[in-house]
């Protein structure tokens, strides 16, 4: 389970936004300070609720589960890598094109596929749901 602490910010109808501070891996690294890696942002979550026991400025627990995440690495990261290699593959060997054209075809193989995402934003995040819980 992916757990972050956060505020409830604004409660609408069925809907909690909970801003959460996610932090980088790295953050609870001793060399944290010295490292340019280690960076935190504030996110809002919307979480879906109807039982009416939160309010504003309440602190919370957003939790997800663990395949969510995984789901999220795989549409963000696996298939576009799959896509450049595999547009690569094809220019080059069963098209016979150059190295620039298969590179710039690749990137441009990408375009359709964020565009679909872009499109389907609604319907994939629903797909994303978390859950929300008091703090300990």
């Amino acid at each position: 389970m992916i757990e972050h602490q956060g505020i409830i910010t604004s409660i609408s109808d069925k809907k909690i936004s909970v801003k959460i501070l996610q932090q980088s891996a790295c953050s609870t690294c001793h060399a944290k300070g010295a490292c340019m890696a280690a960076d935190s942002k504030e996110k809002t979550i919307d979480v879906a609720d109807v039982t009416g026991k939160y309010k504003i400025n309440d602190l919370v627990i957003v939790e997800g589960k663990e395949s969510m995440g995984y789901k999220a690495v795989l549409w963000a990261f696996v298939i576009p890598v799959f896509i450049l290699v595999l547009t690569i593959i094809l220019a080059t060997s069963a098209w016979k094109w150059r190295e620039t054209e298969a590179a710039i075809a690749s990137v441009l193989a990408l375009a359709p596929y964020y565009l679909a995402l872009y499109f389907l934003r609604h319907k994939m995040a629903n797909s994303f749901t978390f859950t929300i819980k008091n703090y300990r």
